[in-house]
């Protein structure tokens, strides 16, 4: 692995845990790409043009949805979502956990062969059910290319981002809808997301935002293919 992922892993608690972002890692193509930008990245961007831009989407966004459904409200987190961050919510997130002690079981025959030949064997594993998170470093969320938006009605959390009330808060309960109608009226959002089903999470899809001139993260990179441990 190169050093940013191989460094990422050593924080991954257990073996399974980092087997899983392991898969990821060799599944996503350009690393750097897509990696997650550092603490001064996110601090040179949220001085950018970029950044005002993203701003001023989801404002728009914000207002319009609170027109169309009178006494509620978007809260979005704008903040990009650090590595740290990311490796924290890896480390406790429970569909994780059962996606990675699935490969775990499956992986000691595969480990027989050659190193490439695992290699090969874990590209090809596919969890089911899937992780709910990509691999620290990888999520769309660290380069300000993804946000998750939850409904209020005043304080209270009306639909928020727990994947067991989907049903009951989202798709019953009409936000997936009414949020999905507003994002249609925008050139700027891209969802929500199919998989996993996260009806809260919107690609921004405007002009890409990119780490300043000479830092270290690049400015564009494509998504790996569809799956729940690469997509988040």
């Amino acid at each position: 692995m190169p050093q940013k992922p191989a460094s990422t892993l050593r924080d991954i608690d257990g073996l399974p845990r980092q087997l899983l972002a392991l898969r990821s890692y060799l599944r996503a193509g350009d690393l750097d790409a897509r990696w997650s930008w550092t603490e001064a990245e996110i601090a040179a961007y949220e001085q950018s043009p970029a950044h005002e831009e993203a701003l001023a989407a989801l404002a728009w966004a914000q207002a319009r949805f609170a027109e169309r459904n009178p006494g509620f409200s978007l809260y979005v987190n704008t903040r990009v979502r650090s590595l740290d961050t990311q490796v924290e919510r890896w480390n406790t997130n429970a569909s994780v956990g059962v996606a990675a002690e699935a490969m775990a079981q499956a992986a000691p025959g595969a480990c027989a062969s050659s190193p490439a030949k695992f290699a090969d064997w874990a590209r090809g594993w596919r969890p089911d059910p899937p992780a709910n998170l990509a691999a620290p470093g990888l999520s769309a969320h660290g380069q300000g290319r993804a946000f998750d938006f939850q409904v209020m009605q005043g304080d209270v959390l009306v639909a928020g981002t727990d994947s067991r009330r989907i049903d009951a808060d989202w798709i019953h309960g009409g936000w997936a809808r009414r949020l999905a109608e507003v994002m249609a009226e925008s050139p700027a959002f891209e969802g929500p997301l199919r998989s996993p089903r996260e009806p809260w999470h919107y690609a921004y899809a405007a002009d890409e935002p990119a780490a300043p001139a000479g830092t270290a993260a690049g400015d564009s990179g494509t998504d790996a293919p569809s799956d729940a441990a690469d997509a988040d």
